[in-house]
């Protein structure tokens, strides 16, 4: 029965362990040591992608480089590769790709503002003819404007003139009739007292025969 179980236990092992995946992390730090063995203090851990300048190599097995910050030191030559490390790919391309997202974002921006910039010249330039249509418009009506106030001040000088002669007309045949009016007035004064003198000669004369 202890046998059976373990059986059992260790198939169920096995299968735990093909169903579930992992993945080797790419990343570590190596030693860079002070001298060409393993006796050599350790200077300095180096990230697994870490960028080296090579200063000689030797046949021990160990390459003598400088880190970026300027530090020397020893390392195991295989530790070294001619290209970067996996991740150091993986992230340099995601960054590529990110950069390349963005210049697409960048690039759908530009060309809806390109889009809003065409409307909005298209807005303008109807608003800029609108406008000269207008001036155009606008100097038309101010020369037709001026040109009527120059009729109806003109007009505004024969009504005048008009008025002034009629003024006149009036003035004359007012005094016309005044002198009628008195000559006929005067006449009848004469005949009142001529006649009265004609009657009495009249009678003389009668009176005589």
């Amino acid at each position: 029965m202890k046998v059976l179980f373990i059986i059992v236990a260790v198939f169920s092992y096995i299968a735990s362990a093909q169903a579930e995946t992992r993945y080797i992390v790419d990343q570590a730090k190596l030693p860079m040591r002070s001298g060409q063995s393993t006796g050599h203090s350790i200077v300095r851990m180096l990230p697994s992608g870490t960028a080296v300048v090579v200063l000689g190599q030797s046949s021990t097995g160990y390459t003598h480089i400088r880190t970026p910050s300027g530090k020397d030191g020893w390392i195991l030559s295989r530790y070294l590769m001619k290209e970067p490390a996996a991740r150091a790919r993986l992230a340099s391309v995601e960054k590529e790709l990110r950069n390349l997202h963005t210049l697409k974002q960048e690039k759908k921006t530009l060309e809806q503002e390109r889009s809003q910039l065409t409307e909005d010249n298209k807005k303008l330039q109807a608003e800029l003819t609108h406008i000269r249509k207008t001036a155009t418009n606008a100097v038309a009506i101010a020369d037709e404007n001026k040109s009527l106030k120059a009729k109806a001040a003109q007009a505004e000088q024969t009504l005048e003139a008009l008025r002034q002669e009629t003024s006149d007309i009036r003035s004359g045949s007012q005094q016309r009739w005044f002198m009628l009016g008195g000559g006929t007035i005067l006449f009848g004064i004469l005949l009142g007292l001529i006649l009265p003198r004609l009657k009495v000669r009249r009678k003389d004369r009668w009176g005589r025969y």
